[in-house]
């Protein structure tokens, strides 16, 4: 049985819109847990989008873990955590468009 956690719709429609997610960088997309692994959807700078799992090397910086809504790396004993997007409560009101 495959489990996958829900992204939140913010993300899923920043994720299509331009000028939304930081283009310059990596953005988490979401998650995906399946038995025994968890993989999660990274979009690049470069609008690659790539599915990555733990032990993945990405710019340098190796992937330790993979929770619900973030990604943890590590590069030279230094931990970064990579989080879903969330947009401005502005922008999260139904006739925002």
């Amino acid at each position: 049985m495959t489990e996958t956690t829900e992204t939140p719709i913010e993300a899923l429609k920043a994720a299509t819109e331009e000028n939304t997610l930081p283009m310059a960088q990596l953005a988490l997309l979401g998650t995906v847990e399946t038995p025994g692994e968890t993989r999660a959807l990274l979009r690049h700078g470069n609008n690659r989008v790539e599915i990555v799992r733990i032990g993945d090397v990405i710019g340098g910086r190796k992937i330790v873990a993979i929770e619900t809504s973030a990604v943890i790396f590590a590069r030279k004993g230094v931990a970064e955590r990579l989080e879903i997007p969330e947009r401005d409560a502005q922008d999260q009101r139904p006739d925002a468009a």
